[in-house]
């Protein structure tokens, strides 16, 4: 039987129209073959393809958080997750003067969700790169609590102190206790995580049903508990964490070799589809990833490929009408 969506989402704030409606939105936008070919043109002002380049990139980060907050499958957020890193990677070559610096809260946000779901979703070669997004002028800020999750991965970035106190104290002091001081530490952070957010630009935003609210949690929490390790029963059902991607990192670490990558169900260009659902294309790179819903039995078209023209492309499927499992078993 097929879950209804509010059975699926993970995010309870999401309302089903508007979050189709933002998703396709989104995803037109990212596709838009002539946004694509204006990134690349010299003859465009830079200071105009940069701000374009960073929306498409920040877009993508959005539409990764939306997915789970909207009930995607984790283990097919790596597809999304993969796009979001090589944007980012992209629009940092391309403009490296405009790096993140932590002493803004959006920016300080991004690492932690950049961080966070690179490790959550077993994307951990992506680490190093994303140390290398934060700006290492230090006006920009240095932070204890960055130094120390990267530490983790055994790069070292500078910070001995906080740069934002609220609400991050307390998952700092999750990374210095044990046992129940530690639970108690995480805990906090959930409970103050939201009222700490108020100086981001997505604060707020499910009061807009049009402003394409793409869901609220704390990946972090999540993050710290995976990398020590913290018992997160007493606080797994909280607001904001994001058991379900803790969950997957773990069963991912403890799985068998066999059972980790699976490839996903795939057709070729002028093949049928052989499950109803959501397809997009594998042979895409980056923002490139196209959607479309498709019937069992239609033939699938020509997509666009790695030299972003149209022609022959295979087709993933992402999710299934009938529940079914999207990865070959």
């Amino acid at each position: 039987m097929n879950e209804s969506f509010e059975q699926r989402r993970r995010e309870p704030l999401l309302q089903e129209l508007f979050y189709q409606k933002s998703v396709l939105f989104k995803e037109k936008e990212l596709a838009d073959p002539g946004v694509a070919a204006m990134l690349v043109d010299s003859s465009v002002d830079k200071a105009q393809r940069k701000r374009v380049g960073w929306r498409r990139t920040f877009k993508t980060l959005e539409l990764l958080i939306q997915r789970y907050s909207g009930g995607d499958r984790v283990g097919d957020l790596t597809v999304y997750a993969k796009r979001t890193f090589t944007e980012f990677q992209h629009h940092y070559t391309e403009f490296p003067e405009g790096k993140l610096k932590l002493w803004e809260p959006d920016a300080y946000q991004y690492v932690m969700w950049l961080l966070s779901l690179a490790v959550l979703l077993g994307l951990k070669e992506w680490v190093p790169t994303i140390a290398t997004w934060i700006s290492s002028d230090p006006e920009d800020g240095q932070d204890l609590l960055v130094s120390r999750l990267f530490g983790q991965f055994g790069i070292s970035l500078p910070g001995e102190s906080l740069v934002h106190e609220k609400p991050y104290a307390d998952l700092l002091r999750g990374t210095e206790t044990h046992g129940e001081a530690q639970q108690k530490a995480t805990a906090d952070y959930l409970k103050h995580w939201y009222g700490g957010m108020k100086d981001c630009y997505w604060y707020d935003r499910h009061k807009r049903l049009d402003a394409g609210f793409f869901g609220y949690w704390a990946f972090e929490a999540g993050l710290v508990t995976l990398l020590w390790n913290v018992d997160d029963s007493s606080y797994r059902d909280m607001r904001f964490y994001p058991k379900d991607l803790v969950d997957f990192a773990r069963e991912q670490a403890t799985a068998p070799p066999g059972e980790v990558q699976k490839p996903h169900i795939s057709r070729r260009t002028g093949e049928r589809c052989p499950h109803a659902g959501r397809w997009g294309v594998l042979e895409s790179p980056g923002a490139f990833l196209q959607e479309r819903m498709f019937r069992e039995g239609d033939v699938f078209p020509e997509g666009i490929a790695r030299d972003r023209r149209e022609g022959p492309v295979t087709w993933i499927v992402m999710s299934r009408e009938d529940g079914g499992p999207t990865r070959i078993e």
